[in-house]
């Protein structure tokens, strides 16, 4: 749906597959649609009592449970559906379900035998929900996803007028990453119910997925046409203005999806999530601690509040937030983004060598965050390392060409150990890595030759090799950036007291009384308080010309 990991780190952790509860039409079913959990429940327990009903109330109450990760809570209704009726196909699809969350599939197998025995076999929301049960499977592989469509095929074959099937049906084939078979799906469910909000979500959810914007737009606010109190829609619709890049009006789309679903710390915990998406740090965190108050050991929250500190400028409390958060998740549940953010927040306490050791492990987890080679190489670099942190460079070239950006930071990595070689009275290696410092700066010249910043590197780099300023090494270099820079004297203007500076000292070294008064008079024009132009004019000012 988007490129963007911060999507995927905290929405996706916040918003769990969508799952089907009981036949489209219901009123529990409907106060599900719009995460309505708590009322949803009150319905079905209304149901427990009636023969009739009991059943399918017993099943819809677990599969609410499953779908906010309560499993026990989940096991005891679907346990006591069986209960309440030895027959109760549904419920045996329900501790599959249970199993297929788990990853024991064939548990879950023996129960959805079960539940086809006798007249289950026949029974088209039996056979939907066993092959939603495949569908929604934690990381479904393909062999699983094609069980799954088999039996909504067959649930379709025995009830072709169910909308809810074709919507599973949809999901399975996405999952498959068969477009168009999804989208005929979802419109052969609208074909049978025109006013099933569900099914025009799902389109929009498609067309989102294709970047087809103005079209999924369309199909969101279709759905809250037929139901404003849709607050899926809302949902939906924000991530959509997010994704395209219209941040306010995502976040007060966003907001209408907290208005209308039910106010619980789940439904809190998306708005966090939300919000530290569309940078809103300061409100992100203080949503994320009312939600650590009701569900300390939320970890999406946990998560969002040490991200959240980093972001806001306070190391110290991310470091705190962070540790408390690595020492509560499971090992398995972490995510590339989790290691990438401790490891900057321990580069923002001084501790280099941890903060290597775990952006290391982001990239072995994503080798594809091009973002994460420069923080890694800095990290290498404050820690003295200066071979490891070319070396990341040299990596990420394996996966995407450099970019000026790229040489920028590799130079500065050269120049950082020179300078260190330099304090320590080795001069001559050094000069080395100043050399190497130039060579790399150099590459960005020659991709973009009008880059005044480029040429000002590379004078850098040679002033560093020269300090004397004997040679005059940086002296084209400078020369050169002034020319680029100088139309715009404002904007360059502490880099042009620096270039004129030293032009001005060369020339005064090499007894060009004219040449030198020229740069540093340039000097005092940016910067008339300028205390080194000052004391060298009037130095020059005591020397006396020479006689030609």
């Amino acid at each position: 749906m988007t490129n963007n990991w911060k999507y995927i780190a905290l929405m996706a952790a916040a918003f769990p597959a969508t799952a089907a509860f009981a036949q489209t039409g219901d009123a529990g079913r409907k106060a599900v649609d719009l995460e309505r959990y708590e009322e949803a429940k009150s319905i079905y327990k209304s149901q427990l009592g009636n023969k009739n009903a009991a059943d399918n109330a017993y099943f819809a109450l677990g599969d609410i449970y499953l779908r906010t990760e309560k499993l026990d809570s989940a096991a005891y209704y679907f346990n006591q559906g069986i209960a309440n009726n030895k027959k109760s196909y549904i419920n045996h699809v329900g501790l599959g379900k249970i199993a297929m969350q788990q990853g024991d599939q064939a548990k879950a197998e023996q129960h959805f035998n079960n539940a086809l025995s006798g007249r289950g076999k026949k029974d088209a929301y039996v056979l939907a929900m066993i092959g939603e049960a495949y569908v929604n499977a934690p990381n479904a592989t393909e062999a699983q996803l094609n069980k799954g469509v088999e039996y909504l095929k067959q649930s379709l074959e025995r009830d072709n007028k169910n909308a809810l099937a074709n919507v599973i049906l949809g999901d399975a084939y996405l999952s498959l990453k068969k477009g168009g078979e999804a989208m005929s799906s979802y419109d052969r469910a609208i074909q049978l119910d025109d006013r099933y909000a569900t099914a025009y979500l799902k389109r929009g959810q498609l067309y989102t997925s294709s970047r087809n914007y103005n079209e999924a737009e369309q199909a969101f606010l279709k759905a809250i046409e037929i139901d404003p109190n849709f607050a899926p829609a809302y949902r939906d619709l924000g991530e959509l203005y997010y994704f395209a890049g219209q941040y306010d009006k995502a976040l007060s789309t966003f907001q209408k999806y907290v208005d209308m679903a039910e106010d619980t710390p789940d439904t809190k915990a998306k708005y966090a999530s939300f919000l530290f998406l569309t940078k809103n740090y300061d409100q992100a965190l203080k949503t994320a601690e009312a939600v650590l108050q009701k569900q300390p050991d939320n970890m999406v929250m946990n998560r969002l509040r040490a991200y959240s500190y980093l972001e806001l400028g306070q190391p110290d409390k991310a470091l705190q937030a962070i540790e408390t958060y690595m020492q509560k998740a499971d090992k398995n549940k972490l995510i590339a983004e989790d290691y990438e953010y401790y490891g900057r927040i321990l580069s923002k306490n001084n501790q280099p060598q941890k903060a290597v050791e775990n952006l290391e492990k982001a990239l072995q987890m994503n080798n594809a965050n091009v973002e994460l080679y420069a923080e890694l190489a800095n990290a290498y670099a404050r820690n003295n390392q200066y071979d490891k942190a070319i070396e990341v460079y040299e990596r990420k070239r394996e996966n995407v060409e450099p970019s000026n950006a790229d040489y920028y930071y590799m130079g500065n990595i050269y120049m950082m150990a020179g300078e260190e070689n330099a304090a320590s009275g080795n001069q001559a290696k050094a000069n080395e890595f100043f050399a190497q410092a130039d060579s790399t700066y150099a590459k960005v010249v020659e991709t973009n030759p009008d880059y005044a910043y480029g040429h000002l590197w590379r004078a850098r780099a040679n002033a560093s090799q020269d300090p004397e300023t004997e040679k005059g090494l940086a002296k084209p270099y400078y020369e050169e950036f002034i020319k680029k820079a100088g139309t715009d004297k404002e904007k360059y203007k502490k880099d042009l007291i620096e270039a004129n500076s030293y032009l001005g000292y060369y020339y005064y070294l090499k007894g060009e009384r004219d040449n030198a008064v020229k740069y540093w008079t340039e000097v005092k024009t940016l910067d008339p308080s300028n205390p080194q132009a000052e004391a060298a004019l009037k130095e020059i000012a005591k020397t006396p010309r020479k006689k030609k």
